[in-house]
């Protein structure tokens, strides 16, 4: 059971209720993370729209963008978000064994390996990363832009990894357990 309500289009708030509807007809159901994050209507735009202008203008592709969610989410303990990810990572052609790969922040291309490595030592030194740490980023080729992007990544998934660690909703998705 969630330790907070999870709303839907007729509960959430004049500024929640009509995109919580949106997800509903967009997706054929209601995610249980967003019913959740409607508790607060410009917590969910935010998200929201945080997450369309960094997918709009990725420079990473949605292989590699549900390579670093599943990391960060199983690095913040993250069981709901692992699961979601996971299916999102299979409609993005990453298979099974990869996707427990990178759960653990590992990955088979040189390059993937790189931006996983990257994204989870961010997270793990808050963004307080020695010199070195960005000068090997750099030798394999990622550009500042791009260290902000995975920068960013990381952020707004430790995000939706805390929201739902908190909530604790049901997983309405084929569970994958924490690696």
């Amino acid at each position: 059971m969630s330790r907070l309500p999870l709303l839907c289009p007729d509960t959430a708030c004049d500024q929640g209720a009509p995109t919580l509807a949106l997800i509903r007809q967009q997706l054929g159901m209601l995610p249980n993370f967003f019913a959740g994050l409607a508790n607060h209507g410009g917590a969910l735009n935010g998200y929201l729209a945080f997450e369309q202008q960094l997918s709009e203008h990725s420079r990473l592709s949605k292989a590699q963008r549900e390579m670093i969610s599943l990391a960060v989410a199983n690095a913040n303990g993250c069981h709901y978000c692992v699961s979601g990810h996971t299916l999102s990572a299979k409609h993005a052609g990453v298979d099974a064994e990869a996707a427990r790969m990178a759960q653990q922040g590992k990955a088979q291309d040189p390059k993937d390996q790189t931006i996983l490595a990257f994204a989870l030592d961010v997270l793990e030194q808050r963004g307080h990363l020695p010199d070195e740490s960005l000068a090997a980023a750099r030798q394999m080729g990622l550009d500042d832009a791009m260290l902000v992007e995975i920068i960013s990544w990381v952020g707004i998934n430790s995000y939706s990894n805390w929201i739902n660690n908190l909530i604790q909703p049901k997983i309405d998705f084929p569970e994958v357990p924490l690696i």
